[in-house]
């Protein structure tokens, strides 16, 4: 009987990027390791160049991954993709904009208008005066009317005028939700869509919903077909219905 010498063969993802968990690899042509490289945008992963490594203690060599440029189809169709999630993620944020300022736009205060003062004149009781008397009298002899003026007082309100609320703007924990949620609802099967949001909202949100992409959706190669074929398996109107995780893994754990 003889010892099977096996090789170690450390990894390097070139200018692509590697899963959380890659292991080193036990063959020259790095077969066992493909599904671990993420390969730069608009790029396809192509094979692996053998480094030797002669005087390493560790790994007998070194893997060097090598890419090629994406079929223009497939790029077109991933380009595709990504401007229909822009355009729902914008027009949610602008209807969620619409409603906010409909609901919180003050009413513009009614002005009254300011009624005109009225004139009233008061004759003596005791003095009568005729039409044809007076227009036969000399000027300087008609009699004197007491004239009473009233003047209605005018007054102004000074009625605060009320400026409208600033509508709330979305923040990055619920343009995350909201893109995660699309998603899962869509039943996407891209990992690179999965692998986009988390880098894109990596360092500026938390919570479940993001624990949730890192630690289940993104934890290795393996771990996301198993993932994705149950996410699958759901049908279209009971996907669109879960709104929580713990309703999603609950969903999930049903599917065999």
């Amino acid at each position: 009987m003889f010892e099977v010498n096996e090789k170690h063969y450390s990894v390097d993802a070139g200018p692509g990027e590697k899963l959380d968990g890659c292991p080193y690899s036990i063959y020259e042509d790095g077969r066992d390791v493909q599904d671990y490289i993420i390969p730069p945008k608009g790029y396809v992963f192509k094979k692996f160049i053998f480094q030797p490594l002669p005087d390493n203690q560790v790994y007998d060599g070194k893997l060097i991954a090598q890419y090629e440029k994406e079929p223009l189809k497939e790029r077109m169709t991933t380009a595709l993709q990504v401007l229909i999630w822009v355009l729902i993620a914008g027009s949610i944020i602008g209807i969620i904009t619409v409603l906010t300022i409909g609901v919180f736009k003050p009413k513009k205060p009614t002005l009254k208008e300011p009624q005109r003062p009225t004139e009233t004149m008061v004759v003596a009781a005791d003095t009568i005066f005729d039409s044809d008397t007076l227009s036969a009298l000399p000027l300087d002899t008609l009699p004197e009317a007491n004239q009473v003026v009233e003047t209605q007082e005018i007054t102004e309100t000074n009625e605060p005028v009320l400026e409208p609320e600033q509508p709330a703007v979305a923040d990055d924990n619920q343009l995350f939700q909201q893109e995660f949620w699309v998603l899962i609802h869509q039943r996407e099967m891209a990992m690179d869509s999965y692998d986009g949001l988390y880098k894109n909202y990596k360092g500026k949100v938390s919570g479940e919903e993001f624990d949730y992409l890192r630690f289940t959706v993104l934890k290795d190669y393996p771990s996301y077909k198993d993932w994705s074929a149950k996410l699958r398996k759901v049908p279209a109107k009971e996907i669109e219905s879960i709104e929580t995780i713990d309703a999603l893994k609950n969903k999930l754990k049903e599917i065999k």
